[in-house]
């Protein structure tokens, strides 16, 4: 049996993959999980482990900093990272460093794990198990050494609304997403005989496209991304956004990724379907990298709805571009408005669902002729954003409380359900989820498990001949004694008195 182990802050995503599959059956083993890297990294000193699945993002150490950790101590296991939706970057390097594959954390299915795993059969572990119905996993590195010497431009494809539209086609996205698009523009003459096209990363494709033409190279390019765009969304119904750099040299085309990937965020500028040209946006694209950091903070208090906070940064931000001239503060603003659209996008959202029709921001803004004519659209930005974003946590408290509820009553017979677990479980921090919790439902969460609990006990007294400890251990509580005393509290008399005011008189009661 190959011996895994899983590594990840979240306890759902932990006891998730632990359950999802009959790891048995394919060879493997789950000899533990942990919460940290740090006790990963310690385990790991002491026991021969033969893959490790870790996520990305997690407290005081990383998943990258932790494979790194391991490499210099020689201990590194065959490597499955979990990301999110918006941490390409930290895949790519996770690869960089010796990842053998990924796996999205929101797509995490029976059939994409059972796949990965007869894949490591068959790759590393030479086991003769069936063969899955995947496409190979993309290799940057590979797929650029088997081009011709040259220069290139590079294409990042990103499909709109990703979350959205791989509803549409299921567990098996491989096959029934990645390989139809691949096939569809690998079949147009212009990128047979001029470029090569491969799958990246979930929702992102990339094409090398050969330059060998100096003088005609932006038109033909531009043609021809959109083509695919055509292509896309004439068969397959994808609105599918892109990025063009500038022509570079094949040995450099690894190395130009990040800009690339940096060049796709300004496409939120201009609408779903839009292109980002490098030579059109190279004063912005320099201008993000400086001002990131300085405006990350107000963005993330914008999303998120703190009126006070964000009423604190505008203030700021105001100021700032008052000291500007008019083109230099419009520059901001775009700026700004890219930072947010990475919020939105960082957590999954459609940024471009603010307004029901598409906004060109550069039109906007360039129609703004002086700074107070700025300040004026700015305001009516951000209250539109505010207000969108108010309303919208007032429905998805709704939903997360039904969910919360739910997902408690189907635990209560778990010792280990805690406040944590629930809010993890319903992607909240555990302080803010236990405010919300008690504002909400006017009960703490404590005593709203303890009166399902509890509730569940009466039931398990009118119905069944269980022994109380038998009853205390079905409702979730490790000890009768404990068990016994809330019951007392709660309803004024014990379980042992309780059960003997019912008697003989319910007739459904059964043996078990």
């Amino acid at each position: 049996m190959n011996k895994v182990i899983i590594v990840d802050d979240d306890m759902v995503i932990r006891v998730t993959l632990r359950s999802m599959i009959p790891w048995e059956e394919l060879g493997y083993t789950v000899v533990g999980d942990f919460m940290n890297a740090a006790t990963a990294l310690d385990y790991l000193e002491s026991h021969q482990v033969d893959l490790m699945f870790t996520d990305m993002k997690m407290p005081h150490m990383d998943g990258i900093e932790m494979m790194k950790t391991l490499i210099s101590r020689n201990r590194l296991p065959v490597t499955v990272v979990l990301s999110g939706y918006n941490e390409f970057d930290l895949v790519r390097r996770a690869f960089k460093i010796g990842a053998y594959d990924y796996m999205l954390k929101a797509d995490l299915n029976e059939n994409s794990l059972k796949n990965l795993l007869i894949k490591l059969n068959q790759d590393i572990y030479k086991s003769s198990l069936s063969e899955p119905n995947t496409t190979t996993t993309y290799n940057s590195r590979n797929s650029i050494e088997e081009l011709e010497e040259g220069i290139y431009s590079v294409v990042f494809f990103q499909i709109d609304d990703y979350k959205k539209e791989i509803a549409r086609f299921g567990d098996d996205l491989k096959n029934k997403l990645d390989k139809p698009m691949l096939e569809l523009v690998r079949q147009i003459p212009r990128i047979a005989a001029k470029g090569a096209l491969f799958y990246l990363y979930p929702s992102i494709y990339v094409m090398y496209y050969k330059v060998t033409d100096d003088n005609h190279f932006k038109s033909s390019i531009q043609s021809t991304v959109r083509q695919v765009q055509s292509v896309w969304k004439n068969y397959m119904n994808l609105t599918v956004s892109a990025a063009v750099s500038n022509p570079i040299l094949k040995k450099h085309i690894e190395s130009s990724f990040d800009e690339v990937i940096s060049l796709l965020k300004f496409t939120a500028l201009t609408g779903k379907g839009s292109v980002c040209y490098f030579w059109e946006v190279e004063t912005l694209l320099k201008q993000y990298h400086k001002t990131e950091e300085q405006y990350k903070d107000m963005a993330n208090k914008l999303y998120s709805a703190d009126s006070y906070g964000f009423s604190v940064a505008k203030g700021l931000f105001f100021q700032q571009i008052s000291q500007m001239d008019i083109e230099g503060a419009r520059i901001e603003s775009l700026l700004f408005i890219v930072l947010l659209s990475e919020r939105f996008k960082e957590y999954g959202d459609d940024f471009h669902a603010l307004f029901p029709e598409d906004v060109s921001y550069h039109k906007k803004l360039s129609r703004v002729t002086n700074l107070r004519e700025l300040e004026l659209w700015l305001n009516n930005f951000f209250r539109w954003v505010m207000d969108y974003m108010t309303n919208r946590q007032k429905d998805e408290t709704m939903d997360i409380m039904i969910k919360a509820k739910r997902f408690m009553i189907d635990n209560y017979s778990n010792p280990e359900l805690t406040l944590k677990s629930v809010a993890d479980y319903v992607g909240l921090n555990e302080k803010y989820f236990s405010t919300k919790f008690t504002k909400e439902e006017h009960t703490t969460f404590s005593n709203y498990l303890t009166d399902i609990r509890l509730e569940k006990a009466k039931t398990l007294m009118k119905t069944t001949d269980l022994k109380m400890y038998e009853i205390s251990d079905r409702v979730g509580y490790n000890h009768v004694e404990h068990f016994n005393r809330m019951f007392k509290k709660t309803f004024h008399v014990s379980p042992g008195d309780y059960k003997k005011t019912l008697g003989l008189l319910n007739p459904q009661r059964i043996k078990i």
